[in-house]
């Protein structure tokens, strides 16, 4: 990989149109998962990179903070987006590791779907706000 800064710089200002520049920082069978994938293959990344071009409007990353050691990286992000008119943040974080020729082989997205998808639908929230309500330490 090249620098983490320029990976950085590549992810912020990720577009359609910087999508084959992945070959810098991905290996071939990079490992990818997040709450609704998994699987092995940069150009299927590449793939996922495109349908998120596809269903959203303006999509973008912004870092948070960074944790770089021997063993890997760690970053925290925003993901923000429209869908339907509407604007999105998911607040998530990634972990990453390289092989010996500096390219990511393995990439793993957390972020709690619960909290950052499913509590913006009002029928969901109100379930779970009953649920929290019940299930929840009151320091009251």
């Amino acid at each position: 990989m090249n620098s983490l800064t320029e990976f950085r710089e590549w992810v912020i200002n990720l577009n359609e149109s910087t999508l084959d520049e992945i070959v810098s920082y991905y290996d071939e069978n990079v490992f990818f998962k997040d709450p609704f994938n998994e699987f092995n293959g940069r150009e299927k990344l590449k793939k996922l990179f495109l349908h998120m071009f596809i269903t959203f409007k303006n999509p973008h990353f912004v870092f948070i903070d960074t944790i770089e050691n021997s063993e890997g990286i760690f970053l925290t992000w925003d993901f923000i987006f429209s869908y339907k008119e509407k604007l999105f943040k998911i607040h998530g974080s990634s972990h990453l590791k390289l092989n010996d020729e500096e390219k990511i082989v393995y990439h793993r997205d957390y972020w709690d779907v619960g909290e950052e998808l499913l509590l913006k639908i009002p029928l969901i929230k109100s379930l779970y706000g009953f649920f929290q309500n019940k299930l929840a330490l009151s320091f009251n």
